[in-house]
């Protein structure tokens, strides 16, 4: 699996894998401009503001209509109001496996001071886990 850090740490966090998923929207669109045409789903962890930039999101949705968010119920309302379209935004359940053809993902759930969470990821037979901003990993397990 291959991944590039577009961004992280407090002025934004944006992370590609294989060049089809995006994890966090927190940069600039410009920081996107040579990825964003290849993505087929972005996953997002929690609402702060270098995980979520409103501005690239609403744009993202704009260049690409057809493009895939995914979130757990605590970021539609924010996704809706930055502009996605309902029909645009996939509803995810901790702990539920999701199958997305390319690859496959669980939400899990991570403590913080706002809701979030992580992502088991599955894709060419290899597993990734992602986690961001949480307090600690009691609990949790990474692998199938």
């Amino acid at each position: 699996m291959q991944y590039n850090v577009i961004s992280t740490g407090s002025q934004g966090n944006a992370v590609i894998i294989n060049d089809i998923i995006l994890i966090d929207c927190g940069v600039s669109f410009k920081a996107l401009k040579n990825h964003y045409k290849k993505l087929c789903i972005v996953l997002l962890t929690h609402i702060h503001s270098d995980h979520f930039n409103k501005a690239t999101i609403k744009k993202l949705h704009k260049e690409r209509p057809t493009l895939r968010f995914g979130c757990c119920e605590w970021l539609v309302a924010p996704l809706v109001d930055c502009g996605v379209s309902k029909t645009s935004i996939d509803v995810l359940e901790v702990d539920k496996c999701y199958n997305y053809k390319l690859f496959g993902f669980s939400p899990v759930k991570l403590t913080h001071n706002v809701p979030n969470c992580g992502y088991r990821l599955e894709m060419d037979g290899k597993l990734l886990f992602y986690a961001t901003d949480t307090g600690n990993y009691d609990g949790i397990v990474t692998g199938k």
